[in-house]
This record gives C-alpha cells, sequence and structure tokens, in this order.
C-alpha cells in the first residue's frame, strides 16, 4: 500500500504536464502550405543622356572605351586572376564574385568599341600627376569611360499571393490569399554611367532593372501561412534536399544573362 501511495504522486505530476502538453499541442498555430504564385509588373528602366555630345560616336569608326568598376584595383586584381572567393554554402558565388565585367566587355566588344584594357587605366588613373581627364585622354587614347556605378539585389515586398484550386468540374480557380505581414522577392538593379574623357563631362545615366516574377504566368514557390495570424513565411523552393530562398530564388544563370542583355540596351543607347 505504501508503495502505491508512493507511486501515486509522481504519476499524478506525470498525468498533469502530460495532459498540459496535448492541450498545448492541439492549440498550437499550424502553418498551412501552399504552392504560391508571385506576380509582378515590370520595373521601368531609367535613360537620361546629352545625344549631342554621343553624336561623335557614329561617325568613329571604332570608338574607344574603358569599363571602371567600383574599387577598381581591388577587382580589377582579383578578376583578372580568376579569383573566385565567398562562396554560397551550395558553392555558387555571391553576387559580388559573378564575373560580370567579362560579359560586359564583350557586349562592347560585339557593339563595335574598341575596348581598353582596366588594369592599364587603372594604373593611369593611379598616378597623381596624372590630374585630368585631357591627360588620361592622350595617355589612353580612350574616347569613353563607363563605371559600373552598382550592381545590386533590391527588395519586392509583397503581402498577398495567388494560389490555384479546383472548382466545379474541376476546373482551376485563382484564389488570393492576403498576409499580416510583408515578405519579399529579389530583382536587381544595375547601374552605368558614361563619362566623355577628352571633355570630362558626364553625358549620360543608364538603370536597368531585373524584376522577379514578371512573366505573364508568374513565379510558383512554396510558401506557409500561420492558421492563426495570417502570417506568411518568406516564399521558398527545394532542389533536392536544399531550400532556396530570398536572393538565392535568382540562379546565378539569370543574373549574368540580365547583365549581358543590360550591357546590350546600353550599347543599342548610345551608339544610336
Amino acid at each position: 500500500m505504501r508503495k502505491i501511495k508512493h507511486l501515486l504522486v509522481p504519476a499524478t505530476v506525470f498525468i498533469f504536464f502530460l495532459v498540459i502538453a496535448i492541450a498545448s499541442a492541439t492549440h498550437a498555430p499550424v502553418a498551412e502550405k501552399y504552392d504560391g504564385i508571385f506576380k509582378y509588373a515590370p520595373e521601368k528602366d531609367e535613360v537620361v543622356k546629352n545625344a549631342d555630345k554621343l553624336k561623335f560616336l557614329k561617325e568613329a569608326k571604332n570608338p574607344t572605351i574603358v569599363l571602371r568598376v567600383p574599387h577598381a584595383s581591388r577587382d580589377v586584381l582579383d578578376e583578372d586572376k580568376n579569383v573566385k572567393t565567398n562562396k554560397n554554402q551550395d558553392g555558387t558565388n555571391n553576387l559580388n564574385d559573378i564575373n560580370v565585367y567579362n560579359v560586359i566587355e564583350k557586349e562592347l566588344l560585339k557593339g563595335g568599341f574598341t575596348v581598353r584594357d582596366r588594369a592599364l587605366f587603372d594604373k593611369v588613373l593611379g598616378d597623381k600627376s596624372v590630374n585630368d581627364y585631357s591627360k588620361i585622354k592622350e595617355l589612353t587614347e580612350t574616347d569613353l569611360i563607363l563605371e559600373l556605378s552598382s550592381i545590386q539585389f533590391v527588395k519586392y515586398p509583397m503581402n498577398s499571393f495567388a494560389y490555384n484550386t479546383k472548382g466545379k468540374k474541376n476546373a482551376d480557380i485563382e484564389k488570393t490569399v492576403g498576409c499580416s505581414n510583408y515578405f519579399s522577392l529579389y530583382g536587381l538593379k544595375l547601374e552605368f554611367r558614361v563619362i566623355k574623357v577628352k571633355e570630362n563631362d558626364f553625358i549620360g545615366s543608364f538603370t536597368y532593372n531585373y524584376t522577379p516574377c514578371e512573366t505573364v504566368y508568374g513565379c510558383r514557390y512554396s510558401i506557409g501561412v500561420n492558421a492563426s495570424d495570417k502570417s506568411c513565411t518568406e516564399p521558398y523552393t527545394y532542389q533536392g534536399n536544399v531550400s532556396y530562398s530570398g536572393v538565392r530564388l535568382i540562379p546565378q544563370s539569370d543574373v549574368e544573362k540580365f547583365v549581358k542583355i543590360a550591357s546590350q540596351k546600353l550599347v543599342a543607347e548610345i551608339m544610336h
């Protein structure tokens, strides 16, 4: 009898906490998973240029140009050595390590430009005795400087998404889910500046955008919605056992394709 009484208290405590755990689990919010459809209207590019200052290009047989990049001395050396650093966990390169500079220069060559060596140009700029652009023109025989001002990820916030469900006669119906919070998809922005070397004139600014999910069909990513407060997770997708979200939803091949198309647009704008 004493043994039974001895065990009664621990058993009672165990049952008490077990009931609490079951009750907590019963009322715990459940995140419902959706196959979300995400769409954005294309972001407009911005082109500001001095057409008169660019007229000389139509008459020049092989106009010369050099690509100047942010933190030129470091990036030129790294890129020329084919150094790839700061790998993502899946082995791909971060945005800053993607070799965009060669992509841009190839499109300049295709557009009819003679492309000057970036490393040599950087050495000239580093020479303290060269203190004006007319001297740079003389030493490098370069007509234009194309500055890659920035290439960066851009947030596109959303607080709703669509999904397909089945209606009468098994027809697809598109419905919308509103979220109590904002989540973000990511696009890209690439900014160029063009300088005419001889006159040291800023003659153009060119901004190109990669808008996520701008196609008619949009993008399809998984997304979770909390049943209690209707908050939404970041959109994600799985490739094998690896989950991708945020900036990693943009494939590296799409980044390079975007840079290539932006460079082609730039050449068309300044040459015609």
